[in-house]
């Protein structure tokens, strides 16, 4: 209790103290850059802190051990001895710490020479070396990572990561492009202050993944400093990352027209939203009956691509990625740098750019990796997939022998959502909302659904009887409206206003 009344008025003067330097740090980039640089510069020094101890003590244990005169040297010869022994267990940690492999198949040369051939020439524009490693990937990144070999913030390997979906979405020329910019933001990285403090800022989760594969007191010592020193790195470096990103695409539109800059961007961005809201979701289904993975994604993309999405159903996901979700705040940021107003996507490439550089032996090669590393998650989803479908039709029958009221209801139409096609699920909804009128929760989410299912009119009906039941609801109920407005997925031209 002492302890406390006495730190309760320093931690009191210490929080506005706080307030007021992160809004100076905000307001003043120059200080801001000023303690990421202390901060990744204290934290570099404290993982060579091993290394540097275990040579001083040494040193200084050889020269005392030299001139030892009486007991007292011999006790400080054995301390320094003794912290030289620590410091030197610490090291071999680090030393024998090794990264954690990439999801991914690596290639080289031989697999790929047109990508290598390519590569090379872009390094060579901006007089870097090109990178050791190339690995393909089951995702849309392409970037150049530096990967630490050690527990240390040197020695790096430099390894370009490739989404293979992106190549595609993109044309031969669209690649070039983009591999120029993935170059130039590398470059842009190795010089300057503020290349060396991102390099750090991607160091440390690296490292703090390398110390936990095998824990030792090394991690026990770092990892917590590293966790909070990352932390803060994300809150303070996130100017610097967006301006890195902003440069390498001026200089990309730069090399050519705006309309060839707007597609790479849009082509970059709708790669992504395809894979996590088409894509993966409908290879997944297949572990609902299937407990191995037997499926091919990567040999059948292109096929799979071409009859699964449409220019139609790409820019409303265009849109909604810019002006739907509160979480995208970085790519309006990203075209109000490039001076676009919108992206807009004029459909798949004739030749993608997969056709040149990717073989077929290389996809085989990605689709069983790919098998081997999903294995865990579809058992996972093949398990709770069947015991969803258990529990689904034990409700189904319950329901046609007596309306089901409440959170079995309400269980009923989550499981339908999952388990059914958007027709069948809608007379799910339709149902339990006509034997629950009364119930506000119940109404709201049958009406979520509906709406999400294309079925416009009987969602803005339930999610009005919701809002009349429960007040609270109102605004909630009128933002999904507003927002199927905003994605063009409001069937109805007539206005649909909910009453608080």
């Amino acid at each position: 209790m002492q302890y406390q009344a006495v730190n309760h008025p320093f931690l009191h003067w210490l929080q506005p103290a706080g307030t007021r330097l992160k809004r100076a740090m905000d307001r003043n980039p120059v200080l801001r850059l000023i303690t990421l640089g202390l901060l990744n510069g204290a934290t570099s020094l404290l993982l060579l802190s091993p290394a540097i101890t275990l040579a001083s003590a040494s040193l200084a244990a050889l020269w005392l051990y030299g001139h030892i005169q009486g007991p007292l040297d011999w006790f400080f010869t054995e301390v320094l001895c003794a912290l030289a022994l620590v410091a030197g267990w610490l090291g071999l940690q680090q030393v024998l710490a090794r990264p954690q492999r990439l999801d991914g198949v690596l290639i080289n040369a031989q697999d790929a020479p047109d990508l290598f051939g390519m590569l090379e020439r872009r390094a060579a524009h901006f007089h870097l070396r090109p990178p050791d490693k190339v690995i393909l990937t089951d995702d849309a990144t392409l970037t150049v990572r530096q990967i630490p070999q050690y527990a240390f913030p040197f020695a790096h390997t430099q390894i370009l990561t490739l989404g293979a979906p992106l190549l595609f979405f993109l044309s031969r020329d669209l690649f070039r492009l983009a591999l120029a910019g993935a170059i130039a933001a590398h470059a842009r990285k190795q010089h300057g202050v503020q290349g060396w403090i991102l390099r750090r800022c991607e160091d440390w989760p690296q490292i703090i993944g390398t110390l936990q594969v095998r824990p030792g007191l090394a991690t026990h010592l770092f990892v917590p400093v590293l966790q909070r020193v990352n932390a803060l790195n994300a809150m303070l470096s996130r100017e610097l990352h967006a301006d890195i990103q902003q440069n390498a695409n001026r200089w990309v539109s730069e090399q050519t027209d705006e309309q060839q800059a707007e597609q790479l961007l849009a082509s970059q961005v709708l790669t992504d939203l395809y894979l996590r809201n088409q894509y993966w979701p409908m290879i997944m289904k297949a572990a609902d009956r299937c407990p191995t993975p037997v499926v091919k994604p990567f040999n059948h993309f292109e096929l799979l691509l071409g009859k699964t999405l449409n220019c139609d159903t790409a820019n409303r996901w265009l849109l909604q990625a810019q002006t739907c979700s509160g979480d995208n705040g970085e790519l309006r940021d990203l075209l109000a740098g490039l001076g676009l107003d919108r992206l807009t996507w004029s459909g798949l490439p004739e030749q993608p750019a997969s056709t040149r550089l990717l073989s077929p032996s290389i996809l085989k090669a990605l689709d069983s990796d790919w098998q081997t590393r999903i294995q865990p998650q579809w058992d996972e989803h093949h398990a709770r997939f069947q015991h969803d479908l258990k529990r689904f039709k034990q409700l189904q029958q319950q329901h046609a022998e007596q309306a089901l009221q409440n959170e079995p209801a309400m269980r009923y139409v989550q499981l339908a959502k999952q388990l059914l096609d958007a027709d069948e699920m809608a007379k799910i909804c339709q149902s339990v909302c006509e034997n629950n009128r009364n119930d506000a929760a119940l109404n709201f989410t049958c009406g979520r659904q509906l709406v999400e299912a294309g079925h416009s009119r009987t969602g803005y009906e339930a999610l009005r009887r919701a809002a009349e039941l429960d007040p609270a609801l109102a605004h909630r109920a009128q933002a999904i409206i507003n927002e199927q407005d905003r994605a063009w997925l409001r069937e109805d031209n007539g206005p649909h206003k909910v009453q608080a």
